[in-house]
């Protein structure tokens, strides 16, 4: 196989990788919480290739040599953690977060995740008959000293943009104080978190994980907001992943024909005869 069929071949199952992150992208149009996805790409192999001497003719401004690619590849994976757009639910379990920052969780296994998605609801606890914030999935909300966040089967919560939980009851606060505060935590090496289903974030293997999130205190922090009642939408732009899509249809288009040249090419080469 020659240089332009490989470089072809190359570039092309690049260029089908992007397209399936852009398939991604608009498949989340419309999941709360989600967060593009964007590629980066590298050369596979460059270099210089010296000219023949007789390249060097008078009048000519470029150096001689020429530069020979073998196509691209996919290099790494980010995610976009713009903020995305706010929609009003009027649901006292559902939360938005404004600013760069995820909720943690735990896990059935005693694991952390972290979402950026606040449709909770409650769980009954059969044994104190209180109300616990989880996830749809079931999954403990946990509050910044790492407890669940419990109420009485009569009780409601009310948030303040610092995310501060106080119990409600008819309307009017239980008690002064909060009974918690939501764990908020801010991603500081986003590309170190791998999203799983239902949305979470986990780390990645052999990770730690102060160098991947760090604990937010919101009543010190005037960036980041807790907003109730309402649920952060995805932050997927549907005319930019079109102008992608469009671009890495023609590109694909591009390099599909390169690979048939160069095939073609070879196929005179087979059949001419001494």
């Amino acid at each position: 196989m020659n240089q332009s069929m490989i470089s072809a071949a190359s570039s092309m199952n690049g260029i089908q990788r992007k397209l399936d992150i852009v398939a991604d992208n608009m498949a989340n149009l419309n999941t709360n919480g989600y967060k593009r996805k964007s590629a980066t790409f590298a050369d596979v192999l460059t270099n210089v290739r010296q000219h023949d001497k007789d390249y060097r003719l008078p009048g000519r401004a470029t150096p001689m040599g020429y530069t020979l690619g073998y196509g691209s590849y996919l290099t790494a994976l980010s995610r976009d953690f713009t903020q995305g757009a706010l929609k009003q639910t009027g649901v006292s379990t559902d939360f938005a977060l404004e600013g760069n920052a995820l909720f943690e969780l735990e896990l059935d296994n005693g694991q952390s995740a972290w979402i950026r998605e606040g449709a909770f609801h409650y769980s009954i606890d059969p044994n104190t008959k209180e109300k616990v914030l989880v996830t749809a999935q079931g999954d403990k909300v946990l509050d910044k000293d790492g407890a669940e966040i419990r109420i009485g089967l009569d009780q409601e919560i009310q948030v303040n943009d610092k995310g501060q939980v106080f119990a409600t009851k008819n309307g009017l606060t239980v008690v002064p104080n909060p009974i918690a505060t939501l764990k908020v935590v801010k991603p500081i090496s986003p590309e170190l978190l791998i999203q799983t289903e239902n949305n979470y974030y986990v780390m990645a293997p052999n990770t730690n994980r102060n160098a991947i999130v760090e604990d937010l205190d919101l009543t010190q922090n005037q960036a980041v907001h807790v907003r109730q009642g309402m649920i952060e939408q995805s932050n997927v732009s549907l005319i930019d992943e079109m102008n992608d899509l469009i671009q890495a249809q023609r590109a694909y288009q591009m390099s599909a024909r390169a690979l048939t040249s160069g095939d073609a090419m070879w196929g005179l080469a087979n059949n001419l005869r001494a």
